[in-house]
């Protein structure tokens, strides 16, 4: 069973996953908005319509079972197949403002 106190996590780049391990519940917070300055760093960088930097994924019984990290770069096609259709988690992205 996991610990209600420690959630997994991993860290994915365009090259696959990167690193992974295990975090307080309390800290998954601070490291997402660790994560969204870069990422809206990058959309400026960039001019990407949108910047992933984040998703929850809930097993089928809504438990959190892990938090992942990334700092991708997305059209609005990107996005829309990539994102949009994904089940039983919660996106973390930044957008540009049209």
């Amino acid at each position: 069973m996991n610990d209600p106190y420690w959630v997994r996590w991993s860290h994915w780049t365009d090259q696959g996953m990167v690193e992974h391990g295990q975090m307080p519940r309390k800290k998954m917070q601070e490291n997402l908005q660790r994560f969204e300055v870069e990422a809206k760093k990058l959309l400026a960088e960039t001019g990407a319509d949108h910047v992933l930097y984040g998703r929850k994924l809930y097993d089928e019984g809504g438990e959190l079972e892990e938090l992942r990290f990334y700092l991708m770069p997305m059209t609005d096609e990107e996005f829309e197949k990539e994102v949009v259709p994904l089940k039983s988690q919660q996106v973390y992205a930044v957008h540009k403002m049209k």
